[in-house]
């Protein structure tokens, strides 16, 4: 496990938007990020570990392969699958600074996040399993459903359409 700092478009967004779950957690972690102060990491996992693991399940994988590798050509600096964290690295990418990350590798970082859970140092990771083999399982499945892909950027962008962003926090925005 280890941390980065990432720009949106290295972030490879679920698709879990709209709608905006909470308004007020992108305005507190606006906030805190605009202020400089400390905000929990979001959870990343390589897109080859992840690439990896999809084309294992090669009958579901043949169903999104085409829409991913298409992706990825227009989108050649995405290096890392998100799980979750709309509301953290949105408020990061509108302040314009790079999102913090903690990258999942493998059972000990799992195991390592859980953790972090257990002793409050990191909350709302919903989409870490208990076994990393857990972890890629709910990516994958996530992305069976959906067959789309979005940067954290083009989301951000979504949001700034649909006028999910407060004028104020869209004046910052780089």
């Amino acid at each position: 496990m280890r941390n980065v700092s990432l720009e949106p478009q290295q972030l490879i967004a679920m698709v879990d938007y709209p709608p905006l779950h909470s308004p007020e957690a992108l305005r507190m972690y606006y906030e805190k990020h605009k202020a400089g102060e400390e905000v929990e990491p979001v959870i990343v996992v390589p897109i080859e570990v992840a690439m990896h693991y999809f084309s294992e399940r090669k009958n579901r994988y043949e169903a999104y392969q085409d829409a991913l590798n298409m992706f990825l050509s227009g989108h050649p600096a995405a290096r890392y699958f998100m799980l979750g964290g709309k509301h953290r690295s949105a408020a990061a990418t509108i302040v314009g600074i790079k999102i913090p990350c903690l990258v999942v590798e493998n059972d000990a970082d799992v195991s390592n996040i859980h953790e972090l859970m257990i002793n409050g140092k990191l909350t709302g990771v919903p989409s870490v399993g208990d076994t990393f083999d857990d972890t890629l399982r709910e990516l994958e499945e996530h992305y069976f459903e959906h067959k789309r892909f979005w940067t954290m950027d083009e989301k951000t962008e979504a949001m700034i359409q649909n006028n999910d962003i407060p004028d104020n926090m869209r004046a910052s925005k780089r």
